[in-house]
C-alpha cells in the first residue's frame, strides 16, 4: 500500500488532504472559524477534489472538518464584506466534481453542519454524523436562500421534509436527521473518529468499478428516462463483468463452494430395506 499526504495550498493550509491507499480524508482546516467557508478555503477544496480525482486508486472518500464543527457554512466576515456572486458558483462547481468522483465519497459530521457545510455534506454520498451534531441551512434568515440545496435536499429526503427544513432555518439534531434520512449513521460523539473509521472501512470493501457504475447512473435517476438510463447500464455492465473485482469475486465463490464440500460429512447410504417374503 502507497502511503502519501498533501496539502492544498501551503502547509496546514485551509484544507488537509492526505491519501493512503484506497482512502483519501479531505480536511476543511479552519478550527477557529469552525471551519466556515471563505475563498481560501475553496480553493483548497477545489484542489483537494482534484487530486483525487486523478488518483484511481482512491475508493473511499472521507470529508470532514478540523476541531469541533464539520462546517459553520459562509464565513460571516466575508458575508459583512460582500459576496460576490462568483463565490457562489465557484461553490457549487465544487460541489458538483465531488458528486462525479467515482470513489465513495463519506461526510464526517460532528457538531455544527450548517448552511454551506450542509450542502457540501449532501454532496457526499453518504453522511455519518456525532450524536452531538446540528445541521441546517438557515439562509433563508439572512435573507437568502441555500442554493442547489434546493434541489439536492428533496431527492435526499423529499420535498416535504426539504421545504420545512429550508424555509423554517431551522437545525435538526443527530436522531431526527437520521429519521428523515438526511444522515445516514449515528456515532457516539466520544467516538466519532473510531465509528466513521469503521464505516468507511465498509464501503472500501466495494469493488471500485461497480461503485463507480452505480454512482453514475443513481446520479441520474431523477434526471432520465429508463430507456435512456438502460441504455447507459448496458455498457457498464458490461466493463464490471470484465473485472478483475468481478472474477475474483467469481473465484472467491468457486472456493467458498469447494470449502463447504470438502468439510462436508460424508453420508453413508441407506441399506435397502429387507426383501419381503411372498406367498406363492
Amino acid at each position: 500500500m502507497i502511503d502519501t499526504e498533501a496539502t492544498a495550498g501551503a502547509a496546514g493550509g485551509p484544507v488537509l488532504l492526505r491519501i493512503d491507499g484506497p482512502l483519501a480524508r479531505i480536511t476543511l482546516n479552519r478550527p477557529q472559524k469552525l471551519n466556515a467557508m471563505d475563498g481560501a478555503l475553496l480553493d483548497g477544496l477545489e484542489a483537494a477534489v482534484g487530486t483525487v480525482a486523478q488518483a484511481p486508486a482512491v475508493r473511499v472518500v472521507l470529508v470532514g472538518g478540523a476541531g469541533r464543527a464539520f462546517s459553520a457554512g459562509l464565513d460571516l466576515d466575508m458575508r459583512a464584506a460582500g459576496v460576490p456572486l462568483s463565490f457562489f458558483e465557484r461553490q457549487e462547481r465544487v460541489r458538483r466534481r465531488l458528486e462525479a468522483l467515482p470513489a465513495i465519497t463519506i461526510a464526517a459530521v460532528q457538531g455544527h453542519c450548517l448552511g454551506g457545510g450542509l450542502q457540501l455534506a449532501i454532496a457526499c454520498d453518504l453522511r455519518v454524523g456525532s450524536s452531538d451534531c446540528r445541521l441546517g441551512l438557515p439562509a433563508v434568515m439572512e435573507g437568502l436562500f441555500p442554493g442547489l440545496a434546493t434541489v439536492r435536499l428533496p431527492r435526499l429526503i423529499g420535498l416535504g421534509p426539504a421545504r420545512r427544513l429550508i424555509l423554517s432555518g431551522e437545525s435538526l439534531g443527530a436522531p431526527e436527521a437520521l429519521r428523515q434520512g438526511l444522515i445516514d449513521y449515528v456515532v457516539p460523539a466520544e467516538r466519532f473518529a473510531a465509528g466513521t473509521a469503521a464505516v468507511a472501512e465498509t464501503f472500501l470493501r466495494v469493488p471500485g468499478a461497480a461503485a463507480g457504475a452505480s454512482k453514475r447512473l443513481l446520479g441520474r435517476a431523477f434526471e432520465a428516462p429508463l430507456e435512456a438510463l438502460e441504455a447507459e447500464m448496458l455498457p457498464l455492465m458490461r466493463d464490471c463483468l470484465s473485472s478483475p473485482d468481478a472474477a475474483a469475486a467469481v473465484a472467491a465463490w468457486q472456493q467458498r463452494r469447494a470449502a463447504r464440500r470438502q468439510d462436508a460429512p460424508v453420508r453413508e447410504r441407506p441399506s435397502p430395506p429387507p426383501a419381503q417374503a411372498t406367498r406363492g
